[in-house]
């Protein structure tokens, strides 16, 4: 009987001692079952492990609902942006004028104005005012009214231009990218120019308002610029300059004077090959950029002065008499003498010397936006010049 009884105890340990690892196992998958899950917003995260703390199944549990959580966030992250050239920087978006203010006030004294896609850096920002500095003017302006960062690029591209300034002492423009190419210009060091278009080896150049031209990638550094705010006293400048230009433009509108001078062939004048090349040279520095007939016009008005006989009796002495050309004592012509003047200037010397001559008697010119043209008992204007 005792040993029946013992039996049957042993049996039933085994019995319990199996049920007890099955319920373990069960509570071990479920545990692992539950680690292998994503963690839900906003689940509790001690509670759910409470019933393990302190076993090697929380431990990896934690283990493995960090991972999980860490994996998440990662894949939730915001894309980084990249920087832009504009940031700390602005562009003014008006299409007038910007005022700049000493104080942030509507009422406050002025100090500037900003145009169109002027740019500059920001200082610091205030509510609806931005403290900013641009070209030589520091102040404030309305927030508002100017962008920066990314949203400033496009104005950027809109409004900016391509500076090219001359880093050789002289540097010939071609009327096509070629260096067979007639010379239509000259320039020298320092010399800016806007540039419109890269070509291989070459820039396209704009030299003023419609005359366009080819130069050496070379000799021609180039920057990209935008224009900056101006001072009160640069814009009462301007602004004095803008009314000067209607009251001339009035005045050309009044006078009745002006004439056409029909050309005609005269008696040829003397010179030797060093009189026409200087005569070329002079035409180059005056009038490179003017049309053939503005070039010969020159020319004839150094003739004419040489037959008056009152500027002095060889072209040498007529070219360099005091107060009449200033410009011949300056690197511009000394540029043209040591290179040679531009081709059409020599045809223009050469066929003034020969005795064809477009603007009759006329001892004088002048740039069209500084004739007095009252003064003139007769005018003709051919190009940008005033001959009288």
């Amino acid at each position: 009987m005792k040993h029946t009884s013992y039996r049957r105890r042993q049996w039933i340990g085994k019995v319990i001692l199996g049920i007890a690892t099955g319920f373990v196992l069960t509570v071990t998958v479920l545990l692992k079952y539950q680690a292998d899950k994503p963690i839900e917003a906003g689940a509790d995260l001690p509670s759910r492990m409470a019933l393990t703390e302190g076993s090697n199944v929380y431990e990896e549990l934690i283990q493995s609902s960090t991972e999980t959580m860490e994996v998440q966030m990662v894949a939730a992250a915001e894309p980084v942006e990249e920087p832009s050239p504009y940031d700390g920087r602005f562009i003014a978006n008006v299409t007038d004028t910007l005022n700049v203010r000493k104080e942030a006030s509507a009422d406050s004294e002025l100090v500037g104005k900003l145009y169109p896609g002027c740019a500059g850096d920001i200082v610091a920002q205030e509510g609806e005012w931005t403290q900013i500095t641009s070209g030589d003017v520091t102040g404030y302006v309305k927030t508002e009214f100017i962008l920066t960062g990314k949203a400033a690029e496009p104005l950027a591209e809109e409004y900016g231009k391509y500076i090219g300034t001359v880093t050789g002492d002289v540097l010939n423009i071609r009327r096509e990218a070629d260096t067979g190419s007639d010379i239509i210009g000259m320039l020298v060091m320092d010399d800016q120019v806007f540039v419109t278009e890269t070509l291989d080896g070459w820039y396209k150049v704009l030299v003023n308002d419609n005359w366009e031209g080819y130069v050496s990638a070379e000799f021609l550094s180039v920057e990209y610029k935008l224009d900056t705010a101006i001072t009160m006293e640069e814009e009462q400048k301007r602004l004095e300059a803008e009314r000067q230009q209607e009251r001339e433009a009035e005045q050309a509108a009044a006078v009745s004077n002006q004439t056409t001078v029909a050309t005609t062939l005269q008696a040829p004048t003397q010179a030797s090959y060093d009189d026409s090349y200087l005569l070329a040279c002079l035409i180059s520095m005056e009038a490179g950029y003017e049309p053939y007939d503005g070039q010969l016009a020159v020319a004839n008005v150094v003739l004419n002065r040489l037959r008056s006989g009152y500027y002095g009796g060889s072209l040498y002495d007529v070219i360099y008499a005091p107060g009449q050309f200033p410009s011949v004592n300056g690197s511009v012509m000394a540029g043209y003498l040591s290179n040679g003047p531009l081709p059409q200037a020599q045809q223009a010397a050469n066929e003034a010397l020969a005795g064809v001559n477009n603007i009759g008697g006329y001892t004088g010119f002048i740039n069209v936006k500084y004739a007095n043209f009252a003064a003139y008992d007769s005018y003709t204007i051919i190009g940008n010049h005033c001959f009288h």
